[in-house]
Order: structure tokens, then sequence, then C-alpha cells
């Protein structure tokens, strides 16, 4: 299971180190898309595998699902890490997330999103607020 939250600086050939942590999980090389919140999402090889499966179930006969299709494939790259753990995250992944100096890299359970920090931080605290409605809608928790 992926889970914590670790911050990182791009550096000046844009390359990010991925928490050592997420490293032992996701191996040599990474499975990069957009994100739903503005964000890049990263997924180990089997992971990815298994999104494959659930997009391949969708009707591309339905706009909203080719739209989905359309944005989550033409976006998605593999990723090999560096022998330092970087990543070099393409320009049109770093543009979608916004991405400035500082990243953080959040684990997901099964992905790990990297955010922007100040959208992090945005974001984190939008959530924090509506905490105890959110929990009142979250069934069995």
């Amino acid at each position: 299971m992926l889970m914590g939250t670790y911050e990182h600086k791009i550096d000046s050939k844009s390359r990010i180190v991925l928490p050592s942590k997420f490293r032992e999980e996701l191996g040599e090389s990474v499975f990069a898309t957009i994100g739903i919140d503005k964000c890049v999402s990263l997924y180990s090889s089997k992971e990815w595998e298994r999104v494959m499966e659930r997009l391949q179930e969708l009707s591309f006969s339905k706009s909203k699902s080719r739209g989905f299709l359309r944005l989550m494939l033409s976006s998605a790259h593999e990723i090999a890490l560096d022998s330092a753990g970087r990543l070099l995250v393409p320009p049109v992944l770093r543009e979608y997330a916004e991405f400035t100096q500082e990243v953080i890299f959040v684990g997901v359970n099964d992905h790990i999103e990297m955010w922007d920090k100040t959208r992090w931080i945005e974001y984190r605290r939008l959530v924090l607020d509506d905490l105890p409605e959110i929990a009142e809608g979250v069934e069995g928790f």
C-alpha cells in the first residue's frame, strides 16, 4: 500500500527524486498520466495494467468516456528512473499540474500523486475544512 507525504524539489534539468519508500514499491519505471485534481498520477507496471483493464471497459461510443480515454492515454508515459532514483516528468504533465519548484508526493493506496506544493497545501486545507461533512458521507468509515 502506498501512503505518506514527501516533499522534493525539481532540479535544474527538470528531474525529481522519487522518495525511496515509493521506489521500493514501484520498481525501475513508473507509468505517469494526468490526475483528476490537477496533479500527476504515478503507477507501478502492475497497477497500470489494472488501470488499462478498467479503461478498456469504457464505451468509446459515449462522449464522456471518449474524452476521458483520450486525455488519460494521450498524456500517459512510461518513465524510467535513473540511477539516482530521479524521474523526468514530461512537459505535458508538468504543465498540466502547474509544477513550479517544489513538489509533494502523496501515497494514495494503489498509486502516487505528484502535486505542486502550493496547490497541495490549498487542496489539503479545503478538504480538512470539510472533513467532518466528508466523513459523514463516506460509508463504512
